[in-house]
Order: structure tokens, then C-alpha cells, then sequence
């Protein structure tokens, strides 16, 4: 048998940060929907809609776990925006 502080310990046995998944979760959602709604010609509205509910996604859970978000975890963010912008430029220029 486990010691009950083991469960204390690890909640719901999920050590992964907020931020961490918020990132994996902005990289994944952003690379679909850039290879499905963009290409060199045109930009669809609908990459629009999912870039715009991301947005408001990353607002909310950011503000749900504001205590969890030290200096580096936001440059961690920052930069990820960032690649993810540079992302979209190489997939559009390749496509």
C-alpha cells in the first residue's frame, strides 16, 4: 500500500505546469489549423475564428492560474508566441 501523502502529493497524478500545457496545446491547435485553413493565396476566416478563440482561451487560463506563472514561465510564453508567428510565416511561404 502507497502512503496516503503520495496522492497528497501529486493531485490528480498530474505534475505538468499550467504554462507547459497551455504551450503544447497553442503549438498543436495553431499548426492544424495553419496547414488546414492557410495557404500562399489566401488566408481563410476560419484560421481567423480559431486564432481568435485561442486568444481567448490563453486570456481565461492565464487568469485562472495568474499564481502559477513566475518571470520565466511568461518569457517561456513569450517566446512560444513568437516561434508560433514565425511558424506561420515558414508553413505559408512553404505551402
Amino acid at each position: 500500500m502507497l502512503p496516503d501523502e503520495v496522492y497528497k502529493r501529486r493531485p490528480n497524478h498530474n505534475n505538468t505546469p499550467e504554462s507547459v500545457t497551455l504551450i503544447i496545446a497553442n503549438f498543436i491547435i495553431f499548426a492544424v489549423a495553419t496547414q488546414l485553413f492557410v495557404s500562399i493565396n489566401k488566408i481563410s476566416t476560419a484560421f481567423w475564428v480559431v486564432v481568435g478563440a485561442l486568444v481567448v482561451y490563453n486570456f481565461f487560463n492565464i487568469r485562472k492560474y495568474r499564481e502559477d506563472y513566475s518571470k520565466a514561465q511568461v518569457i517561456a510564453y513569450v517566446l512560444s508566441v513568437i516561434i508560433m508567428v514565425i511558424f506561420f510565416f515558414v508553413i505559408r511561404g512553404r505551402a
